[in-house]
């Protein structure tokens, strides 16, 4: 079993919303890294160690000078690719008076970090186009989890949940029976389960405003490291959705990646977007409070979760079952890419 504090590092990883970036330093930690975020005159995105090398203080404290950050300790000078420009109280500056800086992509409202020391790969930046497609309209945030990431992962690629976490929003009976058509290879699993004739899950009665039976469909796929995809809806029943007709139905993209931050504690990104309701503001706020409770919900069982495995002086067995087979390959994926890594 890969270890919680193991990160894939040559991969990307959200650090934050595009629209979280500003020319105002914005302290984060990812894989155990402390780091910190700016934009430079250009208002492209600078990423750094969040630690002076003199005496640690934490650069997000200090002030953005054009498109360098000063120290707020003593005054050193960084620039966007981490070396010193410049230290107030001497002229000569020493070698290791730098940071590291961290290849940066924005890409589709987010900024992703490349972590590793091997060249970083644009291409395989995860693909969160839903965000910002004009044909959509959308809602986003951010939650802290008191949990591992894997345990977080698990939790996006594991529908068998819905019925139980969240009965009272997003979840229905049927779903936890339906069958369920698996794919995938040794860089991506997902699957697909459809729920025919069923009564609407509050969320999607609320927001198609459904009176009777509907046919739902719940597409989920994987994309290393932690990013999962989820196509999901519902229609009245006998509408042609399962034959590929979702015009009379509605269509939810509710995209997420989680970020690690430490062995214990990680960072969800996520994002819905619709295909009903466009451009209506009041809609969205209604949408983004639903999506927030239905994370909270998952955020208390999951921090529920991990204060007992913190706790487990008898050191249990973990047991898996038939509905645990997406996650379980998705985390063999995830141990490769550590192996690859280690080789």
């Amino acid at each position: 079993m890969t270890a919680e504090r193991d990160y894939p590092m040559n991969q990307w990883y959200c650090a934050a919303f595009a629209d979280e970036i500003s020319v105002n330093p914005l302290a984060r930690t990812i894989c155990d890294r402390q780091i910190v975020l700016y934009r430079d005159t250009a208002a492209k995105v600078v990423a750094l160690t969040n630690r002076c090398p003199h005496r640690k203080a934490p650069l997000s404290d200090g002030q953005v000078i054009g498109d360098n950050i000063e120290c707020p300790f003593h005054g050193m000078l960084f620039s966007p690719a981490g070396t010193c420009l410049d230290i107030p109280s001497q002229t000569v500056i020493p070698k290791a008076a730098h940071v590291r800086a961290y290849p940066a992509e924005e890409r589709h409202g987010h900024v992703w970090l490349w972590m590793g020391d091997a060249a970083p790969d644009p291409s395989l930046v995860p693909d969160m186009h839903r965000m910002t497609d004009p044909a959509l309209s959308e809602v986003h945030g951010m939650l802290e989890l008191h949990c591992p990431w894997l345990a977080a992962l698990d939790n996006l690629l594991d529908d068998t949940h819905l019925a139980f976490v969240h009965r009272n929003s997003i979840g229905t009976p049927k779903m936890v029976k339906a069958e369920i058509d698996i794919a995938g290879d040794n860089d991506w699993v997902g699957f697909s389960r459809w729920t025919y004739d069923t009564p609407p899950s509050a969320m999607h009665a609320a927001a198609g405003g459904f009176k009777t039976n509907v046919d739902r469909w719940f597409n989920v796929r994987f994309a290393k490291p932690s990013t999962v995809l989820i196509d999901v809806g519902s229609a009245p029943i006998g509408s042609g959705a399962p034959q590929g007709d979702r015009s009379k139905g509605i269509s939810l993209f509710s995209n997420g990646t989680v970020t690690p931050v430490t062995a214990n504690t990680c960072l969800y990104f996520w994002h819905t977007a619709r295909t009903f309701n466009l451009g209506n503001a009041e809609f969205s706020r209604t949408m983004r409070g639903h999506m927030e409770t239905t994370f909270l919900e998952d955020k208390t069982i999951l921090e529920a979760v991990q204060r007992n495995r913190v706790c487990d002086g008898e050191k249990l067995p973990q047991l898996n079952l038939s509905g645990d087979v997406v996650t379980i390959r998705a985390r063999r994926i995830i141990a490769s890419l550590i192996e690859r890594e280690r080789a």
